[in-house]
């Protein structure tokens, strides 16, 4: 192989895990409460563009598969709002229809669920506050945040020359036990709860963007060395592995 094709090749393996974390972040940001910025971004239809631009340069396939334009639809006058907080704020004694936190279905289990949450996000020197309801541990903006942190730290390992196998690991299992388990659910709970079109979309776009990416980081990590199960899911504690803690904040546009 030539330099330039080696190069080449190397650019490559490097931007794709930075466009993915691009991606991640993308969601995080824009399921936040629709005011203000976020807004103003969905009605110029700069959120739209952005998205198509994004998913699409990861994975043509979703070219046709979105409609792209309902991501520019924030209804009338303050009607994106009012839906956010009756789809994923407010609710009965259940809760609200759409909750934001995967654990929340099943609170007999929940308590395990964010313990196993928080052995992944402190292996790798993270925390997540708990003082907001946006903050906890198993919140979708939480759990795309750190799938966004594993992707950019990737990225930088495989551009440093050094092994990105344990980020690579974490993905494949960090996705497939937490978003990869309940992101369908939430899509077709957006779908049953007669969400905006807006909302409607991005559910549809998480949920064909995360069945990508299993696809895709299953096929990264089957050419490793060692497939082993990712240390995280361990339950010897594994807060100590970096110094440096580095809460996990939101993903800004």
């Amino acid at each position: 192989m030539s330099s330039n094709a080696s190069a080449r090749n190397q650019s490559a393996e490097i931007s794709t895990p930075m466009q993915r974390g691009r991606a991640y972040g993308f969601f995080a940001a824009a399921m936040e409460y629709p005011e203000g910025e976020l807004s103003g971004l969905i009605r110029a239809g700069e959120i739209a563009k952005q998205a198509r631009q994004i998913f699409c340069e990861i994975y043509p396939e979703l070219e046709t598969a979105i409609d792209w334009n309902t991501l520019a639809d924030a209804g009338k006058d303050d009607e994106l709002s009012i839906e956010y907080t009756r789809l994923f704020d407010v609710g009965g004694s259940d809760g609200p229809p759409c909750c934001l936190n995967s654990g929340a279905a099943n609170s007999d289990a929940r308590m395990q669920l964010l313990e196993e949450l928080v052995r992944f996000y402190n292996y790798f020197g993270l925390t997540a506050g708990e003082t907001e309801a946006n903050e906890l541990p198993d919140h979708l903006s939480t759990q795309f945040e750190f799938m966004y942190y594993l992707c950019h730290q990737e990225a930088e390992s495989l551009e440093a020359g050094e092994d990105a196998d344990d980020y690579q690991r974490a993905q494949r299992d960090f996705l497939n036990r937490h978003p990869g388990q309940w992101v369908p659910n939430l899509s077709l709970k957006l779908e049953e709860g007669f969400a905006p079109p807006y909302y409607l979309s991005l559910g549809k776009l998480m949920n064909r963007f995360i069945q990508l990416e299993q696809k895709h980081i299953e096929s990264v990590v089957s050419k490793l060395k060692a497939p082993e199960p990712h240390a995280p899911v361990a339950e010897a504690p594994v807060s100590e592995k970096k110094s440096k803690v580095i809460p996990i904040t939101p993903v800004s546009m």
